[in-house]
């Protein structure tokens, strides 16, 4: 039988491990970036280039409802940014874990950092990232990080 506490401690170091490494292999500390759900990609800025990643928009936290809901269970998140999500759910159908395939539970940032770890463990992603305004915090797992010169048709559409 697993421990299931002993697991997701170890799932929350990977995941500080694994952005420690994307982080310092990119050299984006401190880089400005943006995040497109309908392109389900995270884009930071270098000068002359950009690192791009792919996200899974894992869930959200509401500081105000003190909610956690999986993006699932979030009609504003587009299906092109939950590719991924499906893992999550079937794993914690498969080891009934009822954090894992309920909507929306009581939770915290803290909670939410925990799942964010859960699910890039289910995921084998590269990493994870967080962002928040007005209370909301978005939570995503990233993979498939990649060079994009500056310059290129998505600068010049984006003026």
């Amino acid at each position: 039988m697993t421990d299931w506490g002993e697991w997701s401690r170890q799932a929350v170091a990977e995941m500080q491990a694994r952005n420690e490494e994307w982080l310092r292999r990119f050299s984006l500390q401190g880089a400005p970036y943006r995040w497109d759900l309908g392109t389900a990609e995270l884009i930071f800025d270098r000068p002359g280039d950009h690192v791009v990643a792919d996200i899974c928009a894992i869930g959200t936290v509401s500081e105000a409802q003190g909610t956690l809901r999986w993006a699932w269970a979030n009609e504003a998140i587009p299906s092109t940014a939950m590719r991924g999500m499906e893992l999550i759910r079937a794993f914690g159908e498969a080891h009934d874990l009822p954090l894992l395939v309920m909507p929306e539970w009581p939770g915290g940032l803290a909670d939410g950092l925990e799942m964010l770890a859960i699910a890039g463990r289910v995921q084998d992603a590269n990493g994870g990232f967080v962002d928040g305004e007005q209370g909301l915090t978005l939570l995503f797992t990233l993979s498939h990080f990649r060079v994009r010169p500056s310059g290129d048709a998505d600068d010049r559409a984006a003026g």
